[in-house]
């Protein structure tokens, strides 16, 4: 601290010892705005990088690209319908609520941010097959075609149970012939 002397009217020092003194207490007298908010900041910007980060890493559980098998899942089910005694005018009807079904997946699919490749066009193994999961998605919502019981009268079962006869034709193959 400096104070006037009395004799010369000069202001002195109190010395180096008392300085230190000074310089603490104007350092008490608190922090700035300015290092407060830069705290602040760093913290936030910490904050919202973590996140961004556990929420890139998790994910959805959906990968961002995948493939589906569409003609073996489209195959399997006009064979089911094929092998079913449906009448002709109620299959047309349920293969479209199948194909209806199979496009609003994959258009929820779409929405959702996933792009779906048809399993024919990719060439790489790298991307994942999601057929099973759309299968088990539109199966759910639509019936799959039970096989008509097979009888006596139709084609059919007249060749299994010629077959099955002994000393029918199954026979010889059996290597039971006469």
């Amino acid at each position: 601290m400096t104070t006037p002397s009395k004799s010369t009217g000069q202001p002195t020092s109190d010395g180096p010892l008392f300085e230190a003194q000074q310089s603490v207490a104007v350092r008490q007298k608190g922090i700035g705005f300015v290092p407060v908010a830069l705290v602040g900041a760093v913290v936030a910007v910490g904050l919202w990088g973590a996140w961004v980060t556990k929420e890139v890493l998790q994910g959805s559980g959906m990968p961002p690209i995948a493939k589906v098998q569409l003609q073996s899942m489209v195959g399997e089910y006009v064979q089911a319908q094929a092998r079913s005694t449906t009448p002709p005018d109620q299959v047309t009807a349920e293969t479209k609520a199948f194909m209806t079904e199979i496009q609003n997946n994959l258009v929820a699919r779409g929405k959702r941010g996933q792009i779906v490749l048809v399993a024919e066009a990719v060439v790489s193994d790298n991307i994942p097959d999601i057929t099973s999961e759309l299968r088990k998605e539109v199966f759910a919502k639509v019936k799959m075609p039970q096989p008509a019981q097979l009888g006596q009268n139709d084609v059919m079962g007249a060749m299994r149970q010629a077959m099955a006869q002994p000393g029918g034709p199954g026979a010889v193959a059996n290597g039971t012939a006469n």
